[in-house]
């Protein structure tokens, strides 16, 4: 939103600057009542910002968290903003205990910081421990 307003020129505005200065006000009170083409609001204690008739109630801690954000990449200590199909890129997924992580071409399931299971891209798949083949989970 920007605001332009026409100062009058120091000597040389002598008849007109009190309707220029009128003229740059009236702009300035539109932007900010919501009347002209800026349509942002802000309450005359400060208090609350208003953008096209709605409130913004995120606080600036919130709105920092989206501060370079990358959509479809997480991005240490902001906000997560998936792709446009709802796709989110990741080395690694906590799961608390578990955690899944790309090493290479490879994913490795770790259970408290061990690995556990290892799925290469061809389909390989390795256990540190017996595999049950049937059985109930």
């Amino acid at each position: 939103m920007a605001i332009t307003i026409t100062k009058p020129t120091v000597g040389g505005s002598e008849g007109t600057w009190g309707s220029t200065i009128n003229t740059g006000l009236t702009a300035i009170e539109s932007t900010m009542n919501g009347s002209g083409t800026g349509k942002a609001t802000v309450a005359p204690d400060l208090s609350t910002l208003t953008i096209n008739g709605a409130n913004v109630t995120s606080t600036a801690a919130e709105l920092n968290l989206l501060d370079g954000s990358v959509a479809n990449t997480v991005v240490n200590s902001k906000g997560v903003v998936y792709g446009a199909a709802g796709e989110v890129q990741a080395v690694k997924v906590d799961l608390g205990d578990w955690t899944i992580t790309q090493s290479g071409s490879d994913l490795k399931f770790a259970y408290q910081g061990t690995d556990r299971l290892k799925l290469s891209s061809t389909g390989a798949l390795t256990v540190e421990n017996d595999v049950t083949a049937f059985g109930s989970a």
